[in-house]
């Protein structure tokens, strides 16, 4: 079968009358070529489906739900009623990305507000209008969101790199029970695994890149296994000197994951996730600031610049001003099929410490507005975060049974808990939780998702003195709440529905 003649342009750096010639030359061409091309004569394919082949075997449809594969990024995103799902390697395809916020900052109802174009463990990530501390982020089902040490921020983005993942999964709105603290939805990332080889001889993958700013990127994974016995092994890291003033930033990211499958086809899943990163915080580089140190081969950023993130001044020239960030995931799980349903048991923890630097502007006490300039009103200072204070740990468990009673009809029972602490002060908050969640496909078009959370919150406090006191104590809260969650979804199209959605939830509290 043949087909058109191709013809090949490098249009690169034609511009103007160039450009105008070339047209006016190719249109007639590809006109006559239209016009007088001879049919093509080849044989169709018997399809058994069609009225001219009365003896062939009919073939029955299959019915897979209303599903909608969008022409996004090569087809990568899948809407479906109940969520969003990101393909990371088609995705990949139509430009590599680096980092998860670098695809969330393409999708409906999300916003991506950086204080950097590099790795930023700060940068702030809206949802339906909610910060990251009212949407979970979930790494294979599991929660990475949690409180704080006074690190203001509740997700490390800067660790989520795409090396190991395999897609994306988007819910909006709080209508799970399988999490609290998910006003705005969940983002759950679902990692990559080992696929079975006959052969113990790996699947590499090597890649460098560079961009400007002086930015390289380099990552390697190893996919492979034998037998029963499957593994996934990434590394990568990123350097940059930034498009701002002391905007650079070195990184690296590292993963590990082993999956055993038995005979009864359970799989034990052992993984580890972490990150290190050094990066320089922006500072002010205004020619018309009062303490800032102008330097015109960078762009201008204002002496009153936002941060994005609360507590973090703006930085200045003339001290230091970085940030240094480590962070760990540790993962074991196990899921064993009965039929069609299934049991599954992770137990996790995640560990990360972080110091702060920053050169920034402190109220001048001695200041004296009769005899001192306006300028004396505030000094330079250095300032730095970090210690035990910094260094957080969370950890916890999670139990999970899933019913598929019939083909529209499923039910999901599970206990979840978790605790968090720092180095210097143990046990600050706790959860436990139970849940009940069932969703039925009452007809094609119509669904509903029911369910019921019960919360037991233990908060001791950072020790404080009470008003009128100096004798600092932690304070003991307990907290215990019914989460109802309700949602009722109509399908008119495979791309457009309408939903109803009636919950209660509970925010994780920070510093």
């Amino acid at each position: 079968m043949t087909g058109l003649p191709k013809t090949i342009l490098n249009i690169k750096n034609i511009k103007g009358k160039q450009m105008i010639k070339i047209v006016r030359l190719i249109f007639p061409l590809l006109l006559m070529v239209c016009l007088l091309w001879p049919p093509i004569a080849g044989s169709e394919p018997m399809n058994p489906d069609k009225e001219n082949c009365p003896d062939c075997q009919k073939t029955e449809p299959i019915n897979i739900g209303d599903v909608l594969v969008t022409a996004f990024h090569g087809g990568a995103v899948t809407i479906t009623p109940t969520k969003t799902v990101i393909d990371i390697e088609k995705f990949n395809k139509s430009g590599t990305v680096d980092r998860v916020e670098d695809i969330l900052m393409h999708l409906t109802g999300i916003d991506v507000l950086r204080g950097t174009a590099g790795a930023d463990p700060q940068q702030m990530i809206m949802m339906r209008g909610f910060d990251d501390s009212r949407f979970t982020i979930a790494i294979d089902g599991r929660t990475i969101t949690a409180p704080t040490a006074g690190a203001d921020t509740y997700v490390d983005w800067s660790s989520l790199t795409t090396g190991d993942m395999k897609k994306i999964e988007i819910i909006r709105g709080a209508a799970s029970v399988q999490y609290e603290n998910s006003q705005g939805g969940i983002i759950n990332i679902i990692t990559q695994k080992g696929k079975k080889q006959t052969t113990l001889v790996p699947q590499l993958t090597v890649s460098s890149e560079y961009a400007r700013y002086n930015t390289w990127a380099h990552r390697a994974t190893a996919d492979g296994g034998i037998g029963d016995l499957t593994y996934f092994l990434n590394y990568g890291d990123k350097e940059s000197d930034g498009y701002l003033r002391n905007n650079d930033y070195n990184g690296n990211d590292y993963s590990a994951r082993f999956a055993y499958t038995f005979a009864s086809d359970g799989i034990l899943t052992l993984s580890a996730k972490g990150s290190n990163l050094t990066m320089g915080y922006t500072v002010a580089n205004d020619p018309d600031g009062i303490y800032s140190d102008y330097d015109p081969s960078y762009p201008v950023v204002p002496e009153d610049a936002d941060t994005l993130r609360r507590y973090r001044d703006m930085s200045f020239a003339g001290g230091d001003n970085y940030k240094e960030k480590e962070s760990l995931h540790k993962d074991i799980s196990f899921e064993q099929p009965f039929g069609k349903n299934t049991l599954k048991v992770q137990l996790y923890e995640t560990t990360g410490e972080e110091s702060s630097y920053y050169y920034t502007l402190v109220k001048n006490k001695a200041y004296d507005s009769t005899i001192d300039p306006p300028e004396d009103q505030y000094k330079l200072t250095q300032k730095f975060s970090g210690d035990d204070g910094r260094k957080e740990r969370h950890i916890g468990g999670r139990l999970q049974y899933r019913m598929e009673l019939w083909d529209d009809h499923s039910l999901v029972m599970g206990y979840d808990q978790r605790r968090m602490e720092v180095d210097s002060i143990k046990d600050i908050w706790r959860m436990q939780a139970g849940y009940l969640e069932d969703n039925w496909q009452i007809t094609s078009k119509l669904s509903v998702l029911l369910g019921m959370r019960y919360a037991h919150i233990l908060e001791n406090t950072y020790p404080y003195a009470d008003p009128g006191t100096i004798e600092k104590y932690r304070h003991k809260l307990t907290t215990q709440l019914w989460l109802p969650k309700s949602t009722l979804t109509y399908q008119f199209t495979p791309d457009t529905s309408a939903f109803v959605s009636v919950n209660k939830d509970y925010h994780v509290p920070g510093c």
